[in-house]
């Protein structure tokens, strides 16, 4: 199968570790954040791609609501995947730097996760199938940043 290529636009969020709130519940310190970006990265997957998520109404159904298809086989990419990505960050008026290094942005590594996360259920089955990735953070403006604006440039590709 062919490599897929999209943009996602939109401030890209970091996935950290999970924080244990008072009642033992897990939860991301930036979970609305979060959860918008995973949104618009999977938005832009299906329009790229005309594929559309998995769609569960009950945590534990084996099969997509929309089109029938086991959770293990819902994805375009049912094999092992490499994950390449460049994260477009804005600088702020402060910043001299030319990357993002400062521990107000996100870890590469978080946004790998984030990323990872948001194309499952779409792309490939279970994120466990990116086997090689890559993502680099760069502000926008630095010139290897192939974006105007914040969000991501994803490709995901069949590994051989």
């Amino acid at each position: 199968m062919r490599p897929v290529t999209f943009t996602a636009f939109g401030d890209p969020a970091g996935q950290g570790n999970l924080s244990r709130g008072r009642h033992g519940k897990s939860y991301h310190s930036n979970g609305a954040e979060l959860e918008e970006w995973r949104t618009r990265v999977r938005n832009a997957a299906a329009r790229a791609t005309g594929h559309h998520a998995l769609v569960v109404l009950e945590k534990k159904e084996r099969t997509c609501a929309q089109c029938g298809t086991f959770r293990t086989k819902h994805g375009l990419f049912l094999g092992p995947v490499a994950l390449d990505a460049v994260v477009a960050i804005a600088r702020p008026p402060s910043v001299k730097r030319p990357y993002p290094t400062s521990r107000r942005h996100s870890d590469w590594d978080h946004h790998a996760r984030a990323l990872c996360d948001a194309l499952t259920g779409l792309i490939y089955p279970d994120d466990s199938q990116v086997v090689d990735g890559h993502v680099r953070q760069l502000y926008i403006g630095h010139p290897s940043c192939p974006l105007p604006q914040p969000g991501a440039l994803i490709t995901v590709s069949e590994v051989s």
